[in-house]
């Protein structure tokens, strides 16, 4: 996704093909263009099977994949380790919400995984952002530095530290992740077949799960299912959820 929405992006083109695959695949363009049915979609498929909107159409969440690939291959030994959740992402979500209700449209065009891209493809294409820009107050030239800078800062953080804009920092990523205690499929880790080989953990740019408890925290999972590609032993599956009331403490058998 992240190859056909800067193709189209950059090189101009305007086949109908470019609003079904990119744009209006994306939940808050196709909601302000008032295609509420895409968003319906996305939240209907986050409580069937989680977080998928992030492993699968963002382009942020594609370039952040692009660059911890580029890293692994540079750095094979390079592992990630458990972090626990914090809750940063919370303020930037109200922070994001109360801007859209006051018309503060700005922070959404710098912090919205979609309009992050549009930004950054503007350095080649400004006038596609040049009239979004003047309307609301702000020269085309502090627009597209916003883009760079976020991409910059995005490549930089997913370098070093895996998908930390999706855990802690996208309000549509965090706010789909607020589903993940209502979602039909979660990942879990099954403690009988587990033999602690640590290769999950290892693997999981998101940095949600940890071996020793057998947890893996869905609400920031992102659904890249590297961990079950790893396991040796078909100990971490994406499987019913059979405690949609807690967080996932996976210490209970087949939990």
């Amino acid at each position: 996704m992240l190859f056909v929405s800067l193709l189209w992006l950059l090189l101009g083109t305007r086949a109908p093909v470019y609003a079904l695959i990119a744009e209006q695949s994306q939940i808050i363009p196709s909601a302000i263009q008032s295609c509420f049915g895409v968003t319906v979609a996305w939240i209907i498929a986050t409580l069937l099977f989680g977080r998928i909107y992030c492993a699968t159409v963002c382009p942020v969440g594609t370039l952040q994949d692009l660059t911890i690939w580029s890293r692994r291959k540079l750095d094979p030994k390079h592992t990630f380790r458990y972090e626990p959740p914090r809750k940063i992402w919370v303020f930037i979500l109200i922070a994001y919400i109360g801007s859209l209700v006051a018309g503060i449209w700005a922070v959404a065009y710098v912090v919205e995984p979609w309009n992050i891209m549009r930004n950054a493809a503007s350095v080649v294409r400004p006038a596609d952002t040049e009239a979004t820009w003047q309307a609301i107050g702000v020269s085309l030239g502090v627009g597209v530095a916003a883009g760079g800078v976020m991409i910059a800062v995005i490549l930089f953080s997913a370098w070093k530290w895996g998908r930390i804009f999706c855990t802690d920092v996208c309000p549509i990523g965090t706010a789909l992740g607020c589903l993940h205690s209502q979602s039909l499929m979660h990942i879990a880790i099954d403690p009988d077949k587990c033999i602690s080989c640590m290769k999950c953990e290892d693997v999981c740019a998101s940095r949600c799960i940890k071996v020793d408890q057998r947890l893996v925290d869905n609400s920031r999972c992102t659904r890249c299912f590297d961990c079950t590609e790893v396991c040796p032993n078909d100990a971490i599956r994406f499987q019913l959820n059979r405690g949609r009331h807690r967080q996932t403490p996976l210490m209970e058998p087949n939990a």
